[in-house]
């Protein structure tokens, strides 16, 4: 087996002879994206530069193979790719980043052959860009290993208490003075993970965790409560400040959401998700708004608790009638399960609000989030690596908090595709802080998902991420 390469492919026949790849490149013209970046790669990782011709690298459209599907040969004639879409070729390029070596300014790669696809389509990564600025320039290496490893999905979390991060031409002022890209960065980092066959998820956050909104247009987006009433309110995650909450109730605000939805999409033009929040809400301070009240009546809500699954369910609905399709956290509740469309897809993470089966039962397709051992957060008493995750698989959810439902028990489904794969989500660290765990933490997470069944014990995985962890760092390196 060849031992440098993660996630596992599915079937690898490799010799122990090298040969050298000559430093050519030639590629059918629906791959020209893939080979500028396959190319701006080996130049960081070997110092060696491509230029088009016969007889080295050669890019293939092949549309006998499967969506996401490659094949990857080496032989004395060089290194042949064939994928049947973008994706899949930009997965033939990261098996061929892991497989080559440089001596000086030459290549060369064991002869091998390689037949490869995931078992699931959704590997996910998020990242937290609201809590701490990341310059655009760190962005672009979390895609260089999201594309190394094999991560389809890079989700931003672009919104939250602390910043706006996007550019908004209707609510200017929205960033309230603090980091914010510009279209033209996003107009780069959408061209770049392109490129690498990523797509870049956005996440507007409602209609909790909104205070960048609430606070720089509260005549649009702020609740009316009367005096007394406002202030701290108790959750079930604890207590939150009253002006954290979006107001349902208030036409502005709908109209609002509706704007900044259409800006995110005009905004990220390739990514068929928008994500739009939907958990750990304030919302017991609807029941003391002044709109909200007046809604409740008018729509026969009963209170804020349903409200907060209907509002949910009219901000999906306007990701849907924008072409897109709408992503949730886990949030409302069972009984309020009716005002959700079912095309939304839920990433399950704590098993506090709803449990994965349940959402099953009522036809979503669900996303494994799990927040044990799947996020990485600042805090050493809440740390998982690669051993927890290679230990997890894509059917099983855990937590660390005893007021989650998968705190003792754990919590599984039976094989389904309507799980959709997993994602690690990154919160509150800088880039220094996580990129590291990032690395290692993806090797497992793609490992377990390109491959439902565990390949690997944990010393033979290990030797592996060792690999291949210190080809990422190399190719996000500054140099």
């Amino acid at each position: 087996m060849f031992h440098t390469i993660l996630p596992t492919p599915k079937t690898v026949n490799a010799e122990k002879e090298s040969v050298r790849i000559l430093p050519h490149i030639s590629f059918d013209a629906v791959f020209s994206g893939q080979a500028e970046a396959f190319c701006s790669s080996v130049q960081r990782l070997f110092s060696a530069d491509l230029s088009e011709g016969e007889g080295g690298v050669v890019l293939v459209a092949d549309p006998s193979l499967t969506e996401e599907a490659y094949t990857l040969d080496v032989t004395e004639d060089g290194m042949i790719l064939r994928a049947g879409d973008a994706h899949g070729m930009a997965f033939a390029l990261a098996t061929a980043l892991q497989c080559l070596q440089g001596h000086g300014e030459e290549l060369f790669c064991r002869k091998l052959h390689i037949e490869d696809r995931p078992d699931k389509e959704y590997r996910g990564l998020m990242v937290d860009l609201a809590r701490d600025w990341h310059p655009l320039n760190t962005l672009k290496k979390y895609v260089d290993v999201c594309f190394l490893l094999k991560v389809k999905y890079l989700h931003f979390h672009f919104i939250d208490m602390e910043r706006y991060s996007l550019p908004s031409k209707a609510f200017p002022k929205i960033g309230g003075g603090r980091e914010q890209y510009t279209e033209e960065d996003i107009r780069l980092l959408n061209e770049y993970a392109l490129e690498r066959g990523i797509v870049i998820i956005p996440e507007f956050e409602a209609p909790g965790h909104a205070a960048s909104l609430t606070r720089t247009y509260p005549e649009v987006f702020a609740n009316r409560i009367p005096d007394g009433k406002d202030g701290r309110i108790e959750t079930e995650v604890g207590v939150l400040s009253s002006d954290s909450v979006l107001c349902p109730g208030k036409k502005e605000c709908m109209d609002g959401i509706k704007t900044l939805l259409t800006e995110m999409c005009e905004l990220f033009p390739h990514s068929p998700y928008i994500h739009i929040g939907g958990d750990e809400a304030a919302y017991p301070a609807w029941d003391h708004c002044v709109d909200c009240v007046a809604y409740m009546k008018e729509h026969g809500i009963s209170d804020a608790h349903e409200l907060y699954s209907e509002f949910v369910g009219r901000v999906a609905q306007m990701v849907l009638d924008l072409g897109r399709t709408p992503i949730v956290w886990e949030g409302f509740p069972e009984k309020g399960v009716h005002y959700i469309p079912k095309q939304t897809i839920i990433i399950a993470w704590e098993s506090l609000y709803m449990l994965a089966p349940e959402f099953l039962k009522h036809g979503f397709k669900i996303i494994n989030g799990s927040w044990k051992p799947l996020y990485i957060v600042d805090n050493p008493s809440l740390r998982w690596g690669p051993k927890e995750i290679m230990e997890w698989d894509v059917y099983n959810w855990q937590n660390w908090w005893e007021k989650s439902a998968a705190f003792l028990n754990p919590i599984r489904v039976s094989p389904t595709e309507d799980v959709l794969g997993a994602q690690i989500s990154s919160w509150g660290c800088t880039y220094d802080q996580d990129i590291s765990r990032v690395v290692e933490h993806l090797c497992a997470l793609t490992e377990r998902t390109w491959n439902v069944r565990r390949l690997h014990n944990d010393e033979a995985f290990g030797a592996r991420m060792k690999d291949v962890a210190r080809t990422a760092f190399r190719l996000i390196q500054d140099r």
